[in-house]
């Protein structure tokens, strides 16, 4: 009920709230222009999932000349155990296998969000995630899985970064897909993994988001601004927050705090600590919380989805 009720308030609040940033943070570095321009592109992608992607050139979020040119090799949309949409993709001129998952927009997608049980990571029985969110993922592992085996058995694609990449319910998704393929990845080039979900909500405890800050470590140097694992969360987005069940959900990975808009430009601050930096959005109270900050990131602008 508490959490209902925050989320209620968040909601009829949001759109009055001014975004809270402190005007210094002992340890936050203020992100350079190439982070930015990197967001942006890999928040197009995510904003791509949100419509017919399965014909690439009749997509019109697909057409920014940014991703334009991305090959789309496998594509999935399930109904059975969970609803889930997404796509596998190249882009030859970045070197890049993106790996996008659509975020929640279908009242099955809220259904999924609705199952705060959690249950143990198939990888790590010492691990649990949020059973909603692993139902979703086990609706696309074998899409993923099966494409990325593909792509790691082509020697043309050798030495391509590949980042897994999602918006919402899509970005829990991707943490779960990030985290089970690279821990069995069959390649000795693992430093070219790297996460970047934005507007995530958490998915599991701590003993999940360590394997989260891990696998960071250990794919640092293959990472943007030297992170494996980037949490991107948008001012006062309210999803990040969420689940709050006593501790038991816990973020994962490094912060990048943003403000303003792709018109205005944007404000990143890479946050000091890893997981839920205090001086970061975990300093943000449920009065200030705001779906609508939800809805905008770097290269992705959500209103109504066209599918």
């Amino acid at each position: 009920m508490q959490c209902e009720l925050a989320v209620l308030v968040a909601i009829i609040a949001g759109s009055y709230a001014d975004v809270v940033f402190p005007s210094t943070h002992d340890g936050a570095t203020l992100a350079p222009s190439v982070l930015v321009d990197s967001l942006q592109h890999w928040g197009r992608q995510a904003a791509s999932t949100y419509e017919r992607f399965e014909d690439w050139d009749a997509c019109a979020a697909c057409q920014h000349p940014d991703i334009a040119d991305t090959q789309v090799n496998a594509t999935w949309s399930t109904m059975v155990p969970a609803f889930s949409r997404g796509y596998v993709g190249i882009q030859h001129a970045r070197r890049e296998v993106v790996v996008a998952v659509r975020g929640t927009t279908h009242v099955m997608d809220a259904l999924a969000d609705a199952q705060l049980v959690q249950v143990p990571w198939p990888a790590d029985t010492q691990a649990h995630v949020h059973a909603g969110f692993l139902l979703a993922y086990q609706a696309a592992r074998p899409h993923i899985l099966g494409a990325l085996r593909q792509i790691e058995d082509d020697p043309e694609l050798a030495g391509y970064s590949v980042r897994f990449l999602g918006h919402s319910l899509g970005a829990a998704q991707a943490s779960l897909a990030f985290a089970d393929y690279v821990q069995h990845a069959n390649t000795t080039e693992r430093r070219r993994y790297q996460l970047v979900t934005m507007g995530a909500p958490r998915v599991g405890d701590s003993a999940f988001a360590a394997i989260l800050d891990g696998l960071a470590t250990e794919h640092a140097a293959g990472g943007v601004q030297g992170f494996g694992v980037l949490r991107v969360v948008h001012a006062n987005d309210i999803v990040v927050h969420l689940p709050r069940m006593l501790g038991r959900y816990v973020h994962g990975g490094r912060e990048v705090w943003a403000r303003g808009s792709d018109a205005a430009g944007w404000e990143l601050r890479v946050c000091r600590r890893a997981g839920e930096d205090p001086g970061c959005s975990a300093s943000v109270g449920p009065l200030w919380w705001s779906m609508g900050d939800h809805l905008e990131y770097p290269g992705m602008r959500l209103g109504i989805p066209k599918y």
